[in-house]
């Protein structure tokens, strides 16, 4: 003799009240363990009286499974399972970027470095310059650029490593796993938004020395030079803090990274004088600060004969922010963070 199947229990309630009937299409078993899933509308009947491909309830309390089985309306929701688009990604680095004091800090620092220092160089030597400079007042007023370079490269290993000391990389890369891409936005963000920076400061140092410069200098400014000179040092900056992002992902250590930065970028042009023969002057013609000096000085300074022109020396400086980023992204990819 057959023996009967219990109907399960409804959950919440009274034993002595009779179990309430199971809205029609509904799958029992979910009905009893508080989850409803209906039967697809077109199904045909199957075993027993239940719509056909109907699955059965799991023995281990979990929701049914198969092509019969749709999730009720307002009772489940399916977890998204595309992946972030990259333009998130780009969104999401620029918020963090934006809201950390350190960044607005270090730009701040860098723009009254570039401006205050085009003004007061340009107050100082205003009356005493009558040797024919083609333009004095954009060779003065991007010196300042050459001090601007530290905050930026500072704010390049800040940008990656305080990820890295609070923790928040970890967040990062559980809620997207491409480490690469990751990496990818965050440059992008950051390399923009120093470019961007870097060449609203150095037009404005420029604008502050040709009003302070007497208007007696020989020699007006020239357009080919101000946007060799505005547009270099502004691809300069966004470049060595593209390379200082690069550090700082490889040594994820902000005191580490930033003293390495700032000794490939110092230590070369200052100490490779004293290097006898032509490998000293190799080290000196190709360091990063020699390249960022070919980019602001005159074009026709004879003290800056040798190595390589403003533009290419910039490609030279886009090969070694290019070298780290790849050594960071072989790296982020490699290792646990």
């Amino acid at each position: 003799m057959a023996t009967p199947t219990p109907q399960p229990q409804q959950p919440n309630q009274p034993p002595n009240q009779p179990p309430q009937p199971v809205p029609a299409g509904v799958h029992q078993g979910a009905a009893a363990n508080g989850h409803a899933y209906a039967a697809p509308p077109n199904a045909a009947p199957g075993a027993n009286g239940q719509p056909g491909g109907a699955p059965q309830w799991q023995p281990n309390g979990q929701a049914p499974h198969g092509a019969g089985a749709v999730p009720a309306q307002g009772l489940y929701q399916q977890a998204p399972t595309g992946s972030l688009h990259f333009t998130r990604m780009l969104q999401s680095e620029w918020t963090k970027i934006r809201t950390v004091r350190s960044t607005m800090w270090s730009l701040l620092v860098m723009v009254v470095l570039i401006v205050g220092l085009a003004a007061l160089l340009g107050a100082t030597v205003s009356d005493n310059d009558g040797s024919g400079n083609p333009d004095p007042s954009v060779s003065l007023a991007l010196i300042g650029v050459m001090i601007a370079q530290i905050a930026a490269a500072t704010l390049g290993v800040l940008t990656i490593s305080a990820e890295y000391t609070t923790g928040m990389i970890r967040s990062t890369l559980t809620a997207y796993p491409r480490r690469i891409t990751v990496l990818a936005a965050k440059s992008v963000v950051f390399g923009t938004l120093m470019f961007v920076v870097g060449l609203v400061a150095c037009y404005l140092a420029y604008l502050v020395c040709d009003a302070v410069v007497a208007s007696d200098v020989a020699g007006s400014s020239s357009g080919k030079e101000v946007v060799k000179g505005v547009v270099g040092s502004a691809t300069y900056l966004a470049l060595i803090g593209l390379f200082a992002l690069g550090v700082g992902t490889m040594l994820r250590h902000s005191a580490g990274a930033i003293t390495t930065v700032l000794g490939i970028m110092l230590v070369p042009s200052i100490f490779g004088g004293f290097i006898p023969g032509k490998f000293g002057d190799w080290v000196v013609d190709y360091s990063p600060m020699m390249l960022l000096i070919k980019m602001i000085a005159p074009a026709d300074d004879a003290d800056l004969g040798g190595g390589l022109g403003p533009w290419p020396g910039m490609i030279l400086m886009a090969c070694y922010a290019a070298a780290a980023l790849v050594g960071a992204a072989t790296l982020i990819k490699s290792r646990d963070v």
